[in-house]
Order: structure tokens, then sequence, then C-alpha cells
């Protein structure tokens, strides 16, 4: 882990592993979240309403959600 000015504290290897393991599942889940939601606003369905902006509403929903865990914030803490 780092402190708030970017140094590593003191990590054991047994404790470290699991945890960075951890934060890259998230990781990896929040990416993917994004990806399907600019997939779905890309796709071209009949549904959609004339005139809308599918694909610029959801690039925006896709850069709240990488917003909202950057590194160095709590998953699940407001931004």
């Amino acid at each position: 882990m780092s402190d708030h000015t970017g140094r590593r504290e003191q990590e054991t290897p047994t404790t470290a592993l699991p945890e960075r393991v951890h934060v890259l599942e998230v990781r990896v889940a929040v990416l993917t979240e994004a990806l399907e939601t600019l997939a779905r606003g890309l796709e071209d369905r009949p549904t959609a309403e004339p005139g809308g902006r599918p694909a610029a509403d959801a690039a925006r929903r896709a850069h709240e959600l990488l917003l909202a865990t950057q590194p160095g914030q709590e998953i699940g803490s407001p931004s």
C-alpha cells in the first residue's frame, strides 16, 4: 500500500498478494462494466429515440464508473 506521499508502506508477502489481487479483480470488474456500457451505447437499436445521444450518454456513464474507482479511493466511497 502507498501512503499519501506515494511511498510504499511495509507489506508482508502473505498479506500483500491477496489484497493486490482483490484490488485488481475490482478494477477489472469496473473496466468490464464500463466497456459493456460503451458497447450498449454504440449499438444501433431500432427502439432508440430519433435524435437521441446514446453513445454520448454511455460514454458519460462509463467515465463516471471509472472516476468512482480511481486508485487511492475506497471502493464504494463517494468521489
